[in-house]
């Protein structure tokens, strides 16, 4: 009789489904992440049919100099008082409207700030964007 050790297979531990496992987890917290990042104020595109014709007459006009400049109604305003000072002139009007121009030396980034601080007011009025207009060489 003979007695001999019989070794037991070894438990393994499976590493290709666990690194598909490993991959899904990261895909997936990374596409959430991408998606829960601030990306600013969200622009809509107005139409005559959905939102009508924009009464100019009362409407407040802003105009984005640079990132320190702004023009409200032909008054210049910093930056800094922007919405209180857009609010003002809201408050005084019975329709809520803004005519956003932007200086074409303004940056992009000043441009979003105003347009950011505009439509976070209460109440968010209907801001409009012109389009620059080109200058005839003669």
């Amino acid at each position: 009789m003979r007695l001999s050790y019989v070794a037991l297979p070894r438990p393994q531990i499976p590493v290709i489904p666990l690194a598909n496992l490993a991959l899904l987890i990261l895909t997936v917290v990374m596409i959430s992440g991408m998606y829960s990042a601030p990306r600013g104020p969200g622009l809509r595109f107005a139409s005559i049919d959905r939102d009508g014709f924009l009464d100019e007459t009362n409407a407040v006009r802003v105009e984005v100099l640079s990132e320190q400049e702004m023009v409200v109604d032909g008054e210049q305003v910093p930056f800094s008082s922007l919405g209180s000072t857009v609010a003002s002139h809201l408050a005084s009007g019975s329709d809520a409207v803004v005519i956003l121009e932007i200086a074409p030396w303004a940056t992009y980034e000043a441009m979003v700030t105003a347009y950011g601080t505009i439509a976070g007011l209460p109440g968010p009025p209907r801001i409009e964007i012109p389009p620059q207009r080109r200058r005839e060489i003669r």
